[in-house]
């Protein structure tokens, strides 16, 4: 979670999307530590497996 905090200037959902593909409810979730659907969070390793964010 810190490397994707690093990456992002701000919290805005058209930033988040744009970097992550996830919508803001999704961050947010992420960012408080509760779970996300698992097909999301499959989506979201590969994107920043990609991006090598991770």
């Amino acid at each position: 979670m810190a490397k994707m905090k690093s990456v992002i200037t701000c919290q805005k959902p058209d930033v988040i999307q744009n970097h992550f593909g996830i919508g803001l409810n999704t961050w947010v979730k992420l960012r408080d530590g509760k779970a996300i659907r698992h097909s999301v969070a499959i989506r979201l390793l590969q994107r920043l497996q990609r991006d090598e964010v991770i």
